[in-house]
C-alpha cells in the first residue's frame, strides 16, 4: 500500500514541477446563439402568446503554452565615415600674367 501512495505522491510531484496540469473544459452560455420561439394565437377575442426558448453553451477548453518571449537587443551607433577631401593648393605662376 505504501508503494502506491509513494508512486501517487511522485506522480504528482513530477505533473507541478513541469507545469503541465490538465485543464478541465468547461462550458460557458453564449447569449449570441440563442433561439426563441414566439407563438400568437387569438383565443375568442384574447391574444395568447407563448414562448420557447432553447439556451445555447458553448465548450471552452483553455489553450495553454508558452509564449516566445524577444530578447532584448541593444545597438550603438558608429560615427558616420566620411571620405576625406582633399583641396588642392592654387596654381600660381609668377611667369604667366595677363
Amino acid at each position: 500500500m505504501s508503494l502506491k501512495v509513494a508512486l501517487a505522491c511522485l506522480l504528482v510531484v513530477s505533473t507541478v514541477s513541469a507545469g503541465v496540469l490538465p485543464l478541465a473544459t468547461t462550458l460557458v452560455r453564449t447569449p449570441s446563439l440563442d433561439s426563441a420561439i414566439v407563438k400568437s394565437e387569438r383565443l375568442g377575442g384574447n391574444f395568447a402568446y407563448s414562448t420557447v426558448e432553447g439556451h445555447a453553451y458553448a465548450a471552452v477548453s483553455p489553450v495553454v503554452h508558452s509564449v516566445a518571449t524577444p530578447v532584448a537587443v541593444s545597438y550603438a551607433a558608429h560615427p558616420v565615415a566620411l571620405p576625406h577631401v582633399a583641396v588642392a593648393a592654387p596654381l600660381l605662376h609668377s611667369n604667366l600674367l595677363f
